[in-house]
């Protein structure tokens, strides 16, 4: 499934249900999820004049960890099953690690250095999920999610590097469009889910370095489980 039309069925899956006349307040919540992600570069390698940039040196997959913080309300819609559920988050989470190994000449077998980058996204969020109850206790949403990013700082590098570190980290999209999809499950006030998330958009494009700019397109996913406290909750399960 391609990007576009992955993007029109979350669309069209969080647009159905607000068809329904009435909208009534089921619950508030406040939300937690531990991520495993990965950052995707399409280029593997990049040479930038005396300098050569690998984007793939570490070999594992979908173990960049991070934190995901999140506050939502949950709407009934109509008389039926369906939902929607507006986010607000903000997630901290490691990027893929880039090795940048320096040559003095262009003839040189070996490089004189080899840093390593290990970026960090940081970003806010506003989700737009839909989702329909499938029980009493379970339920399945999806929808966008759009993430505005913050931009690393390069101050912590080796100085002879900063300006290319610089140029990588300002190469960062400060807005991107990303889908979720996932399962829930209440249990008395606590809900418990499972969810996946992939890029729409891409993370990064390219990078200016010298005047000279190269193409560096960076997409994203993660797979999250979490834990959510409902402040207050309409239907309360618990009770006889």
């Amino acid at each position: 499934m391609t990007a576009a039309s992955l993007q029109a069925t979350l669309l069209g899956f969080l647009l159905l249900p607000l068809a329904a006349p009435a909208q009534r307040l089921e619950a508030l919540g406040l939300g937690y999820h531990f991520t495993l992600g990965q950052t995707w570069a399409r280029q593997r390698r990049i040479q930038v004049e005396e300098y050569v940039i690998e984007t793939d040196t570490d070999a594992s997959r979908t173990d960049d960890t991070g934190d995901r913080f999140s506050a939502f309300a949950r709407f009934g819609l109509g008389a039926g099953r369906w939902f929607a559920q507006p986010e607000l988050a903000y997630t901290s989470v490691l990027g893929q690690q880039s090795s940048i190994a320096y040559y003095p000449t262009a003839t040189a077998p070996y490089p004189q250095t080899v840093s390593y980058l290990y970026p960090r996204l940081r970003r806010a969020e506003v989700a737009l999920l839909a989702g329909r109850h499938l029980g009493k206790r379970l339920h399945l949403l999806a929808g966008p999610v759009l993430a505005l990013h913050r931009r690393q700082s390069s101050a912590d590098y080796p100085t002879q590097l900063q300006p290319l570190y610089g140029s990588l980290f300002a190469a960062t999209r400060p807005v991107q469009l990303l889908g979720q999809v996932g399962l829930g499950l209440q249990l008395w006030r606590f809900e418990l889910s499972a969810r996946y998330e992939h890029s729409l958009t891409p993370f990064t494009q390219s990078f200016t370095y010298q005047q000279q700019t190269y193409a560096y397109h960076q997409r994203t996913s993660q797979f999250m489980l979490g834990l959510a406290l409902l402040v207050y909750d309409r239907h309360r399960p618990w009770r006889p």
